[in-house]
């Protein structure tokens, strides 16, 4: 299955939040998973075990924070696949929901990827296409987060936050760690194919 993708068990629980004295929002019963380490931010809950039908709709937070802030792979939870004098290999669709192409450079919150994970089949890639991509810069930007602002507390959801906005963040409830991708250009299929069965073998 995805290593960032929820499953069948588990799920995503209302948030119970209190303010803090600093000014930044908590939950009400602390645990250990609450921030990811050297990005002080209040993540998305994620409870249950994983196991059973993948979620394709839904990303456990703290999976994907550390698939995105380590550059592991999105699909196995492994190193990405990564070439000198190229970059990274990302996998993007081709459309966005709105049938409009997808850009190759700006904000994604879609880790990268491996090499045999970039070949394999996907429900999503399969309806809005498959782009590989070698990505040469991709620096941590920012978290697609709900926002409890005080003092209503009233949800404002999905919103893009930079980490460098200290005041949003202090409200936010982050779902998906993001990276601003530049530099990118094409892979070529028979490449990455290569490197797959290279790394099948273990030669990678």
């Amino acid at each position: 299955m995805p290593y960032i993708a929820m499953t069948a068990n588990e799920w995503l629980p209302v948030p119970d939040l209190v303010a803090g004295q600093d000014g930044w929002i908590a939950y009400r019963t602390p645990g250990p998973y609450d921030r990811y380490p050297d990005i002080d931010v209040l993540l998305a809950r994620t409870e249950g075990t994983p196991g059973g039908r993948v979620d394709g709709a839904h990303l456990s937070a703290i999976r994907q924070f550390h698939c995105m802030d380590r550059l592991l792979c999105q699909g196995c939870g492994r190193p990405a696949t990564y070439v000198p004098g190229k970059g990274w290999l990302w996998v993007l669709t081709e459309f966005l929901e709105s049938g409009q192409p997808t850009a190759v450079t700006g904000p994604t919150d879609m880790p990268p990827s491996c090499a045999r994970c970039a070949l394999h089949k996907c429900p999503v890639l399969k309806r809005r296409g498959r782009q590989l991509l070698w990505v040469a810069e991709a620096d941590v930007y920012g978290v697609y987060a709900d926002l409890y602002p005080p003092p209503s507390g009233a949800v404002v959801t999905e919103q893009l936050v930079p980490l460098e906005d200290q005041t949003t963040l202090s409200t936010a409830v982050a779902s998906r760690l993001v990276r601003m991708v530049h530099r990118a250009t094409p892979a070529d299929r028979g490449l990455v194919a290569e490197l797959a069965a290279q790394q099948q073998s273990g030669r990678m």
